[in-house]
């Protein structure tokens, strides 16, 4: 299988996805939807022609392999330069591949939610979506504290996001001193809560209308225990600045000064000064800032350790072998640390083949696939239950994956490699963490992950040499390993000691595949 055919199955499979997300974000018959649909429907298609052994027109085929990417990873790519602060290369990337109104207000959307979140109230501003811009409008003059502009605007009432307006109403009308008509706002947005669909964006809505309404009364038993569960998607500055600001109110100095400091620490550059004020009045220094990166440092490790793994190997590869093994070409990298079946390779099913072969891949497109599935799953995971319990779940699925595939297929000649089964695993572990969890936020992640996981198999049956049993073993490993971890005493010990097994497990499977390469002719 070509690179080109392997980088329009990673488009197919991330445009299925980009596909249910740019129609929740934008019309359906919209030009963003419109767009994304069509970008994943044509490297699918020369997906299915190739596989099916279909000659395809070479200037077809290249046409795909650029304008597939263009539109099915833009929106990612305007969020991305938007996170980084570089608002101008966003707008430059929305206008130059959106052509009509509906797309580009679609695409501002991702810029100003990111804009928010960066607390960037006037980028904000100045990118809101020429239509059905009112909700975000009202978020941003909240972030400016102009509390009369915000009770100005026409805000819906209707839909999940809708209560993201009403949140805003209620700090406007709690940053005028009118509690009653705050308390009135929040019997309506409970109303509504009750009356429509429980989505995750309402509920977070609905606890923090609660919890700042009760902290301006200085009730600061009422909003430690609002706040005491997590509230997914809310940045830490604002939890830590609402139970502050009861705490002021309460009377209690230094607890309010500490808790401001630790939400100035949080706070990205657009919300500290609304703390700094406050420290500044208690007489506090300024705290140095937490260092803000993309989070989940084990999560990074390994996928950093994973890609230097991939370079080692086409160095290996490239000055050593491929040697013929079985009436079958092996590469030096895979002679060396793939598990194998009916080949007549030393030590082909040893056991720490079963973590070995996850250290290779079979070229750039699956390395770069795993990595990025490892980043966006690994850092919810590791936010969840730590690092140790990450490197725990991807030792378990990949074993599990080579275990698995050694059961299916006895007898068959199999040659496993990619970290899939361990990626998986980690995968399984995040879906037995959540599908217990009565929280908005994790039944949407249960049915995301369930629709991934079931997307993942099928592509794992129709494409040739794609293991499906490497991939059901990683799943159920993760699985395993979730499970058996929320019956386990809670602590960071444990974490600690099984991350410490984990990691001591994958480098004498390592240390095992230096050996091989050493000894190579």
């Amino acid at each position: 299988m070509t690179q080109d055919i392997l980088l329009l199955i990673g488009m197919t499979v991330l445009g299925v996805y980009a596909i249910g997300w740019t129609r929740r974000i934008a019309p359906p018959w919209s030009e963003l939807p419109l767009k994304t649909t069509a970008a994943t429907i044509a490297a699918g298609l020369v997906v299915f022609l190739d596989l099916g052994g279909t000659a395809i027109d070479p200037s077809v085929r290249l046409l795909v392999v650029v304008i597939a990417p263009l539109f099915v990873a833009a929106p990612l790519a305007v969020t991305a330069a938007a996170r980084s602060g570089a608002y101008g290369l966003a707008d430059l990337i929305t206008t130059a591949l959106y052509w009509t109104s509906a797309g580009r207000d679609a695409v501002r959307r991702l810029t100003v939610q990111v804009a928010l979140q960066r607390g960037d109230a006037d980028d904000a501003l100045a990118r809101l979506p020429e239509r059905e811009g009112e909700v975000m409008r009202a978020q941003a003059l909240a972030a400016k504290r102009d509390w009369e502009g915000v009770l100005e605007v026409e805000l819906p009432h209707e839909g999940d996001g809708a209560f993201l307006g009403s949140l805003a109403r209620v700090e406007a009308l709690v940053g005028l001193g009118r509690l009653a008509e705050a308390d009135a706002e929040i019997q309506a947005m409970r109303v509504r809560w009750d009356r429509e669909h429980k989505g995750p964006i309402g509920y977070r809505s609905l606890v923090l209308a609660e919890a700042r309404v009760d902290a301006e009364r200085g009730n600061l038993r009422a909003v430690r225990d609002a706040l005491s569960d997590p509230l997914p998607g809310v940045p830490p500055d604002l939890l830590f600045g609402v139970v502050a600001r009861a705490a002021e109110v309460a009377g209690e100095r230094a607890t309010a000064a500490r808790l401001y400091g630790e939400a100035f620490r949080h706070a990205p550059m657009g919300r500290r000064e609304r703390y700094e004020e406050r420290l500044l009045a208690y007489g506090e220094p300024l705290p140095t800032p937490v260092r803000r990166g993309v989070g989940g440092v084990v999560t990074l490790s390994l996928a950093g350790i994973l890609a230097l793994l991939y370079v080692a190997q086409m160095l290996i590869d490239a000055n050593l072998g491929p040697y013929l093994v079985g009436g079958f070409g092996v590469t030096a990298s895979n002679l060396a640390s793939a598990f194998t079946l009916g080949l007549p390779i030393p030590d082909g099913a040893a056991w720490w083949r079963h973590l070995s072969y996850a250290f290779v891949h079979a070229g750039i497109i699956h390395v770069g696939f795993n990595l990025w599935v490892l980043m966006d799953i690994g850092r919810l995971y590791e936010a969840r239950r730590g690092g140790g319990n990450l490197l725990a779940a991807f030792a378990v699925g990949t074993a599990m994956g080579g275990y698995l595939t050694s059961i299916a297929q006895a007898g068959d000649t199999v040659i496993l490699v990619g970290a899939s089964g361990g990626v998986l695993g980690v995968a399984g572990a995040l879906l037995a963490d959540v599908v217990r969890s009565d929280q908005p936020n994790d039944r949407s992640l249960v049915r995301g992950l369930l629709q991934w996981m079931v997307l993942i198999a099928l592509l794992s049956v129709a494409i040739p040499n794609v293991s499906i049993w490497g991939h059901a073993g990683g799943v159920v490993g993760g699985l395993l390993w979730g499970f058996l971890r929320q019956g386990l005493p809670a602590g960071a010990g444990l974490d600690r000691v099984a991350g410490a097994v984990a990691a001591a497990a994958l480098a004498l499977a390592f240390a095992q595949v230096v050996r091989v390469v050493l000894a190579l002719p």
